[in-house]
C-alpha cells in the first residue's frame, strides 16, 4: 500500500525536477541574450556603436544623427575626404575630387572614376554601399542611396576626422598608424621652428592673382594653412590675424596697394603655372622686410596638389616640404 502511493509521488517529483529545469534554462538563455547583446552594442570614443557583427552593419554617431553603416564598406564614394579614405586602405568605386601628381597619394587614384556632377543619378550609378562627404546638404540628398557619413570640415580636426572615419569604417588601425607617423613628424617641426631664428616669427601664405584679377590671395585653411597655423602653431602677423577675425574669412584678397602690410616674417608665396607675379615686379616688393631678408619660399605651381588638401596623409607631406625649405633659409 506504501509502495502504491510512494510511486506517483515519485512521478511528480519528477516532474516538478523537469518543470524548474526549463524555467531555469529559461531564465539563463534570457540573461546569456542580454549580455551577448551588451557586448555587441559598445559606444566607442567616437561615438559609433558596433552592432552584432553577424547583421555586417554598425551605428555610428554622427552630425546628422545615428546613422547605419556596413562594418566592412566596400563600394565607397568621397569626395573632399579622399586623402582620408586612401589613407585608411580603402579603394572607392568612384571620387568626385581633385588629383595632381604632387599630391602624396596621387598613384591611388589610378583606375577610379572621377564623378563628372556629384548628382544622385550619378552616384547611384556606381551601386555605393557608403557615401562619405563634408557637406550636411548630401546627407538629405543621398540617404536614400546609401548611408551618408557627414563630417563638416569646421567640427573636427583633421587628425579627429581621419580616426573617426577609421572607427566608422573597420580601419582604425591604419588611422592611428598615420596619425602616430604625422604626429612624431610634427613634434620634430615644431622643435625647429618655434625656437632659435624661427622663434616668435610670424608667417604668412600669400599668392598673387594680379592687379586685374584678385589682388593678392591670403590663406589660413588651405595652402598649408591647416598645418602652419593650427598644428605647428605658428603665428600670422597681428595685422592679418586683426582682418581674420574681424572679417571672418581666412581666405579674401588684398589689393596691391595694402598687400605688403600683411607679409609676415617668413612667407610661403604660390606661383601658378604660366603666370609671372606682377606684384614680385612691382616697387613695392623691394621695400619688404620679408623679402629683402631673403625669407620668401617661392613655392612653384607644380606643387599645387601637394598643399591642396589638409588630411593627415597630405599634411604629412607638406611638413616635410616646409621644413626642408625654411632649413635652407636658416642656412
Amino acid at each position: 500500500m506504501v509502495q502504491s502511493m510512494n510511486k506517483p509521488l515519485r512521478t511528480m517529483a519528477c516532474m516538478l525536477v523537469v518543470v524548474m529545469l526549463v524555467i531555469a534554462g529559461c531564465g539563463n538563455a534570457n540573461t546569456s541574450s542580454k549580455a551577448e547583446s551588451s557586448e555587441n552594442t559598445v559606444l566607442n570614443a567616437s561615438g559609433a556603436k558596433e552592432s552584432d557583427k553577424d547583421s555586417g552593419m554598425r551605428k555610428v554617431k554622427t552630425a546628422m544623427g545615428e546613422v547605419e553603416v556596413p562594418v566592412h564598406p566596400e563600394r565607397v564614394i568621397v569626395n573632399w575626404y579622399v586623402g582620408d579614405v586612401f589613407t585608411l586602405g580603402i579603394k572607392p568605386v568612384a571620387i568626385n575630387a581633385y588629383a595632381q601628381e604632387t599630391m602624396p597619394f596621387y598613384d591611388k587614384f589610378e583606375g577610379i572614376p572621377i564623378l563628372e556632377k556629384w548628382e544622385s543619378e550619378e552616384i547611384l550609378s556606381y551601386n555605393p554601399d557608403l557615401i562619405i562627404t563634408y557637406d550636411p546638404k548630401d546627407y538629405e540628398s543621398f540617404s536614400k542611396l546609401a548611408p551618408v557619413l557627414v563630417v563638416p570640415e569646421e567640427n573636427v580636426s583633421s587628425t579627429e576626422r581621419l580616426l573617426f572615419l577609421g572607427e566608422a569604417t573597420g580601419h582604425e588601425s591604419e588611422a592611428k598608424q598615420a596619425i602616430a607617423a604625422f604626429e612624431e613628424k610634427l613634434m620634430k617641426a615644431k622643435e625647429k621652428l618655434t625656437d632659435g631664428i624661427f622663434k616668435e616669427k610670424t608667417f604668412s601664405i600669400l599668392e598673387d592673382w594680379g592687379r586685374e584679377s584678385y589682388g593678392v590671395m591670403y590663406e589660413t585653411g588651405s595652402r598649408g594653412g591647416t598645418l602652419l597655423y593650427d598644428y605647428i602653431g605658428l603665428h600670422m602677423p597681428k595685422k592679418l590675424e586683426d582682418l581674420v577675425k574681424e572679417s571672418g574669412n581666412g581666405r579674401n584678397s588684398l589689393s596691391y596697394e595694402v598687400a605688403s602690410e600683411y607679409f609676415g616674417d617668413y612667407v610661403l608665396w604660390f606661383l601658378k603655372d604660366d603666370y609671372q607675379s606682377e606684384y614680385a615686379k612691382s616697387v613695392v616688393w623691394e621695400t619688404i622686410p620679408a623679402v629683402k631678408n631673403g625669407n620668401i619660399i617661392q613655392i612653384p605651381g607644380k606643387y599645387a596638389g601637394l598643399f591642396y588638401y589638409s588630411d593627415v596623409a597630405s599634411m604629412t607631406a607638406q611638413l616635410d616640404y616646409i621644413v626642408d625649405q625654411l632649413v635652407m633659409l636658416e642656412k
